[in-house]
């Protein structure tokens, strides 16, 4: 052998075992080093977690109507991959299917692909959503009409090339995810409680953004489920290697209080006050005094929960917890609440209204309208006497009719179970003019919430026990067994049963021949009172912009709803008598009807009034303008 060809194999042998060792470190950094995070690596890819969606629970009204509930949808996308050579041809194509513009689409389509950002809203830069909440029966078409689509390519002698494309674009060109839609079966009916949903960011489809669907989301949305199991190299999940770690828990159903039936009334009696005035909003709530239940919450204008962005927010707003407003009048019924369980005045005792117009330090007060000499206390809640509540609350005291006012609920929270309640407001006794308690007691200077003051009415109602306001009954688990129910709840008592009864009568005097005259009910006795408050922008009051309410209760002796009806800044600056009690009595008649409350009065002739105008100012006058 040549000495240059013994140098070559020495080369070739000292390059084998250069490469030899190369490779045995290269097994020992992979093998031995590298080991666990390899292992590490490769686990994390076989295995994989797959998330399992749980059902939103319902929302039921209290006879197991449903208001809420979730139904299957399916999400459609396109993948990009497919589309990038053929844009025009399969936006042509499928656009029609799915109800788009195809010029439109083209572009979305272009606009994806020249950005390739893969922090897109799509979560993919190969894919592009395209459509939401297809129903199921609208895919099966959708998905048919594609699998015969030649896509432009000839019928017959299609090259290998050709069908692997017609495969591809048939499969690839539109695929679909399943989803979950919220249904509202009642459109907009009690869109104010119900609230809306939208897309969440905890891993559910569905998330709770307003009302009780947010209020109740962590008992409605449930529990989801996590899959672990493990995948093939193409991404494949192997079935048979799945194990389970969190079992998917679908959401609780809630039971409301509310009555679906009634509901409507109220609605269609707020939309007849709505078209006749042309206040900027109405609303209502109807609750039973002894258990503290809402039988009915509404809100006009209202919204579709539905698609909640195709009306102004303004419209989402719940006015009957999340307003405050000076109530004006309706407070009167406190006031006198606090000063016979003081025993300051009696009914009977007369108060001299100072023929309509009274100067208290300095200060000028009025009665609307009226030049009222002497009346009794109960006369001066049927004609609304501001200077006769305004000397009742002198007699009463700041303190006391301070204590009165929070020990009825106000300037607190009710509690009930929904978003954004306003506690309400009142200045502190320390912080009042020598004036204030003239304006407090008439219901000026502070500000409540409709919920607040009909629950105070109802205690009244209910002999002075006051409630916590119960909308959610129960929560059911989605198999139908009971997860959680809730039981009427007495807060405090706020007058003695005497002092409630008393109040009551007085208040029949204000629909019999006083302010809410409007209110009356063929066969029944009704106890309410009028408001007609001004609305002021925090400085002064607005002229010609009024809260305009009533609240009363039926029947009078032994109350079984109370009905809070208010309607703001209504178009004609009518009275609260005018526009708010024939609301009243539209939602009473029926409701008797409903709940079967039985007439508790004779239907009298006019003639057969004289008893309930005997010993009132100008009773003669009254009576023949009755009878004529």
């Amino acid at each position: 052998m040549s000495s240059s060809a013994g140098i070559r194999l020495k080369v070739l042998t000292c390059v084998l075992f250069a490469g030899f060792a190369i490779l045995e470190w290269r097994l020992v950094q992979l093998q031995v080093l590298r080991h666990k995070e390899l292992e590490e690596k490769a686990e994390a890819y076989r295995l994989t977690d797959r998330v399992e969606q749980a059902w939103r629970g319902e929302i039921r009204d209290r006879n197991g109507m449903q208001l809420a509930l979730t139904v299957p949808v399916k999400n459609v996308y396109a993948d990009l991959v497919v589309w990038t050579n053929h844009v025009d041809l399969l936006a042509h194509i499928v656009a029609p299917l799915l109800g788009l513009d195809q010029t439109e689409l083209s572009r979305r389509v272009r606009q994806k692909l020249n950005s390739n950002n893969a922090s897109s809203p799509d979560g993919d830069p190969g894919v592009l959503l395209l459509k939401r909440s297809v129903t199921p029966p609208e895919w099966p078409p959708i998905h048919e009409a594609l699998a015969r689509e030649t896509f432009g390519l000839p019928t017959n002698h299609l090259t290998s090339r050709q069908r692997t494309l017609l495969k591809e674009l048939r499969r690839w060109t539109l695929f679909a995810e399943d989803d979950q839609q919220r249904y509202y079966p009642n459109g907009q009916s009690l869109a104010a409680v119900l609230g809306f949903v939208g897309n969440g960011a905890d891993g559910h489809l569905l998330q709770g953004r307003w009302g009780l669907e947010a209020s109740l989301n962590q008992w409605l949305a449930g529990q989801n489920g996590v899959c672990a199991s493990s995948q093939d190299a193409a991404g494949n999940e192997l079935a048979f290697c799945r194990t389970r770690e969190v079992l998917v828990g679908d959401g609780a159903h809630a039971i409301l209080t509310i009555d679906l039936t009634l509901q409507e009334i109220v609605e269609h009696a707020l939309a007849k006050a709505m078209a006749r005035y042309g206040p900027s909003s109405a609303s209502c709530v109807v609750v039973r005094p002894s258990t503290g239940e809402i039988l009915a919450l509404a809100c006009l204008p209202a919204f579709s929960p539905q698609q909640p962005g195709c009306s102004p927010p303004a419209t989402w707003r719940n006015h009957v917890i999340s307003d405050r407003y000076e109530v004006g009048s309706v407070f009167k019924v406190i006031t006198l609440a606090a000063a016979l369980e003081q025993g300051a005045v009696k009914l009977n005792q007369p108060m001299y209204c100072e023929n309509g117009a009274w100067i208290y330090k300095k200060l000028a007060l009025h009665d609307d309208g009226h030049r009222y000499g002497i009346l009794t206390v109960r006369e001066c809640l049927a004609k609304s006497s501001n200077i006769g509540f305004a000397k009742i609350a002198l007699v009463v005291g700041t303190n006391q009719l301070y204590a009165a006012i929070t020990n009825f609920g106000f300037a607190r929270a009710t509690g009930v179970r929904l978003p954004y309640e306003t506690p309400g407001f009142i200045r502190p006794v320390t912080n009042w003019t020598p004036t204030s308690i003239t304006r407090v007691a008439i219901g000026q200077e502070f500000s409540v919430s409709q919920l607040q003051l009909a629950m105070a009415y109802a205690a009244i109602a209910n002999d002075g026990r006051l409630m916590q306001p119960l909308l959610v009954r129960e929560l059911d688990h989605a198999d139908g067994s009971v997860w959680g129910r809730y039981q009427p709840r007495v807060l405090r008592a706020v007058v003695r049963p005497e002092t409630a009864r008393q109040v009551r009568e007085a208040m029949r005097d204000v629909v019999e021949y006083g302010t809410g005259k409007e209110a009356a009910l063929p066969g029944y006795t009704i106890a309410g009172k009028t408001g007609t408050a001004q609305k002021s922008d925090g400085h002064r009051y607005l002229p010609g912009r009024l809260y305009c309410s009533f609240v009363g209760m039926v029947p009078a002796e032994k109350p079984g709803l109370v009905i809070a009806v208010a309607v703001d800044e209504p178009a004609n600056s009518e009275y609260g008598g005018v526009v708010a009690a024939p609301v009243f009595r539209e939602i009473a008649e029926q409701a008797v009807l409903r709940y079967g409350i039985p007439p508790d009065k004779a239907i009298a002739s006019p003639l057969d009034r004289r008893a309930l105008v005997r010993g009132q100012p100008n009773a003669h006058h009254d009576l023949m303008a009755m009878a004529r």
